[in-house]
């Protein structure tokens, strides 16, 4: 079966290379290139792009979980073979997946983009509160954690922090990093799905701030440097956030808060982006959404 790729992200190499299948799932095979740490992840027809992704043509019912770990994978001439397997991936007809969230230049001083912030914020913590998620964003904020799980509380902690150091510019103090990043389970840990979608937020408020643009870059290479001490999903998914390179979904809502869009469209994009994984989603959404928050007014994330 040769599935024709829809979408390959910058990431996907544009000369041949060798990988093996670092773990399979049914929507997503995760491969690890030879002589390389972060991986490369292909995904079904109705998964986001990302920016290490392939995405494919694939039937409703089809499953990567044909495939088996440890196998050898080859790109050829655009190509992407599955040893002793009779599925293949064209990348022929496929186009580049990268985004550029700096220019959507997000502004929460802005009453009307406020306006949307606020909704997809009571979206996410109704969302959380409904699923007895153990990290609820509005919790965050605050230091009484006599309601909060462990983790929970040592987020918000940290988390905390890690807003007083963005707003200061200072890169003096970043235990907050020590402390997010691996932090949780899963395969990716939601203090590094926090981080993915903070470091997305920062991104999207840079506007024609120098310093600003100095910091979110100097962050993410703090965080790059530190990465090892999570997993290697979670490490490819920090790796392109601090770049600015996020999955389509989350790149979808911060556009979408940044420039007005319908009560509908806004709900379902959000719907989107908060659906994927088991809380990955929401984590990712809850970090986008304290990173557009954190440089402008204090009184919209209030931390008590």
């Amino acid at each position: 079966m040769r599935l024709p790729a829809m979408s390959i992200g910058y990431a996907i190499p544009s000369t041949d290379f060798d990988a093996n299948i670092h773990s399979v799932f049914s929507n997503a095979v995760n491969l690890k290139p030879a002589n390389k740490d972060l991986l490369l992840t292909v995904v079904v027809a109705d998964e986001a792009d990302l920016p290490q992704g392939i995405r494919v043509n694939s039937p409703d019912d089809f499953s990567f979980e044909q495939l088996i770990i440890g196998r050898n994978v080859f790109c050829r001439d655009n190509i992407l073979f599955f040893e002793n397997s009779a599925m293949s991936v064209d990348f022929y007809q496929s186009r580049r997946w990268q985004c550029d969230l700096s220019v959507l230049g997000t502004d929460l001083t802005n009453p009307v983009v406020t306006e949307i912030w606020r909704h997809v914020w009571k979206l996410l913590n109704e969302r959380q509160v409904h699923l007895g998620a153990e990290i609820g964003a509005e919790a965050l904020l605050h230091s009484d954690g006599n309601k909060q799980s462990a983790i929970s509380c040592r987020m918000g902690e940290a988390i905390r922090s890690l807003i007083g150091v963005t707003r200061n510019y200072r890169l003096d103090d970043l235990s907050a990093l020590a402390h997010l990043i691996g932090l949780g389970t899963g395969l990716t840990p939601c203090g590094d799905d926090f981080l993915v979608g903070y470091l997305a937020g920062l991104w999207c408020t840079l506007r024609d701030h120098v310093e600003r643009r100095q910091f979110v870059s100097d962050l993410g290479q703090a965080i790059i440097h530190r990465s090892g001490r999570t997993k290697d999903i979670s490490r490819t998914y920090l790796y392109h956030a601090a770049y600015g390179q996020v999955s389509s979904h989350l790149h979808s809502l911060a556009e979408a808060i940044s420039k007005p869009e319908s009560q509908a469209m806004l709900q379902s994009i959000a719907e989107s982006a908060m659906h994927s994984g088991h809380t990955s989603g929401m984590d990712a959404v809850t970090g986008l959404l304290f990173g557009l928050a954190t440089w402008e007014d204090d009184s919209i994330l209030a931390i008590g």
